[in-house]
């Protein structure tokens, strides 16, 4: 039920076109009156204009694929406040009328979020309980969470799963306040079955990081001051966003320290930070080799992940795994990427690889 749509499924050009066409002439005649006085029945084909075919042109050519419905309500909207500003006080007659509907229409859109609301927050210790049984499986808190939302949150109205994303995305908010705040003295978990692998020690990436802490909390404190110069709300605001970038790099830190690779008899479980996180079957791995790519090369490959951390310059990722056919991950926000390969650089990538192959092995021989 959210109404999300990536940049790249905008039509610009259109959506140019539909306010030139449409907003120019209205905002001449109403405001600069091009043509003489307005009245009401010049007004209500402004509001007509503005408030239901402005919005419906954009909704249905302005994007390359369908959004949600909600983004209709989310343009009718704007559509009426520019129409209340746009219709002068004597041509505003038939106004009252819009004003009304798309009042009725905005709370029924509320009504049924909030009915909805209820819904997830009913279903709120079945999620608790189904994420204490995923965690058994999954080993880390975003792989384990996820999986929880999907089994907690399916319903037979595939408009209604949509909201599994918003859940995903307070996963990430969730995951950095507890990472960054509550985890200090937590310890990196133990496989009871299997392998864990860490890949944070060596590299140089705890110093960036300290870098980082240190550059954010100057720059946290000279904003506010000379923000507070000219706004005290407007200081406050940016310093409240700051200090949230800053929890959120804290938290990337300590999910890395306290979330190592994990590979078992099912496969390789991995969150990297609360960046990306996923997890691979053995069956999905087609080969590992030796990365004969230079750091540039790596990085250019935008269907691949990279389980490596580097200090101030890029090493060389020695390690690649390929995977036999494409694999959905998560990345920061619940947001989908495919991938096709992993490199990895871990703290003891000898041992690793040994492991990955040994697992292999045993998969070949079933």
């Amino acid at each position: 039920m959210v109404g999300t749509f990536p940049v790249n499924n905008i039509d610009w050009k259109r959506i140019i076109i539909f306010l030139l066409i449409i907003l120019v002439p209205n905002y001449l005649v109403m405001q600069v009156q091009l043509v003489g006085p307005v009245d009401d029945l010049v007004g209500i084909g402004t509001a007509i204009d503005l408030v239901i075919i402005l919005p419906l042109a954009i909704y249905f050519l302005g994007f390359k694929k369908r959004v949600s419905w909600l983004v209709l309500c989310a343009f009718i909207f704007w559509g009426l406040l520019l129409a209340n500003w746009m219709i002068p006080n004597e041509a505003d007659g038939y106004l009252t009328y819009f004003n009304y509907s798309v009042i009725m229409l905005e709370a029924a859109v509320i009504l049924v979020e909030v009915i909805l609301f209820i819904a997830i927050v009913r279903r709120m210790p079945r999620l608790i309980q189904s994420y204490h049984t995923e965690k058994k499986q999954h080993y880390h808190f975003l792989s384990s969470f996820s999986v929880a939302i999907v089994k907690t949150f399916t319903f037979k109205n595939k408009h209604i799963n949509k909201f599994q994303l918003i859940l995903r995305v307070f996963a990430t908010d969730i995951a950095a306040i507890y990472y960054s705040l509550f985890s200090w003295r937590k310890k990196a978990p133990v496989a009871d079955s299997g392998h864990t692998f860490t890949f944070h020690k060596d590299g140089g990436y705890q110093g960036v990081f300290f870098m980082l802490v240190h550059a954010m909390v100057l720059e946290v404190i000279a904003v506010h001051i000379l923000v507070s110069q000219v706004s005290h709300v407007a200081a406050w605001i940016l310093t409240f966003f700051d200090i949230f970038a800053l929890l959120f790099i804290i938290a990337d830190y300590q999910a890395i320290r306290l979330s190592p690779v994990v590979l078992d008899e099912k496969g390789l479980h991995f969150q990297k930070g609360i960046r990306q996180y996923g997890f691979i079957t053995w069956e999905q791995i087609s080969e590992l080799r030796k990365n004969e790519k230079s750091p540039k090369e790596t990085a250019k490959d935008r269907e691949s992940i990279s389980l490596a951390l580097h200090g101030l310059e890029q090493e060389p990722i020695p390690y690649v795994i390929e995977l036999n056919e494409p694999v959905e991950i998560r990345q920061l926000f619940g947001l989908k990427k495919i991938i096709r390969s992993i490199y990895f650089k871990m703290d003891q990538s000898h041992l690793f690889f040994e492991t990955v192959t040994d697992y292999l092995a045993k998969r070949d021989l079933k």
